[in-house]
């Protein structure tokens, strides 16, 4: 069993060594600050989505990875739950699916500056894709229903960075808003 406590640590030893890198760099405190914030979010969803991990039981060679691994109908997960009367799981997974990623929508801009605001898009999809791809690869390489990999997933997760985002904005201009009236 792979614990959690391997994502936590390494999620430490970047932080310092992300932090320390950005002071020699004369980094402002608030970007270093952010940055740092980031990263322990970071680890933190790593911890919620990838662990703990079994690697110690048997692979069975009639198990179906795909069947059992990778739901690519979208809404098909939401709409099971709400039809069975699954409203509790469906509260859960569907909330905490969306607020997971509220924080990568406000922090990402904070730490990174995009050029075009269509990347900060582009990297919502990509972070959100890539969790769920890993916890595809890992139960088929471990031939178990590790995890779902779920179309429903990726869509809730990109509205949930989307709706940060669109917080960020709104706090940024009422920000720069309060800064000009106080000049």
């Amino acid at each position: 069993m792979i614990s959690e406590y391997f994502a936590i640590a390494a999620g430490l030893v970047i932080m310092v060594v992300t932090v320390i890198v950005m002071l020699r760099k004369k980094y402002s405190y608030e970007r270093v600050l952010a940055a740092s914030v980031m990263i322990l979010y970071l680890t933190g969803v790593i911890c919620l989505t990838f662990f703990p991990i079994d690697i110690t039981h048997t692979v069975d060679p009639d198990f179906n990875v795909f069947e059992h691994n990778l739901k690519l109908i979208p809404f098909s997960t939401i709409i099971f739950d709400i039809t069975r009367g699954h409203l509790f799981y469906f509260l859960v997974q569907t909330g905490g699916n969306l607020i997971m990623t509220v924080p990568f929508g406000i922090l990402l801009p904070v730490v990174y500056k995009a050029k075009k605001q269509s990347r900060y898009a582009l990297i919502f999809f990509g972070f959100t894709f890539i969790i769920e791809l890993t916890q595809f690869i890992i139960g088929a390489a471990l031939g178990t229903f590790y995890r779902t990999a779920d179309v429903d997933d990726i869509i809730l997760n990109f509205t949930g960075a989307m709706l940060g985002y669109l917080l960020f904005r709104i706090i940024k201009k009422i920000y720069i808003r309060k800064k000009q009236n106080a000049s």
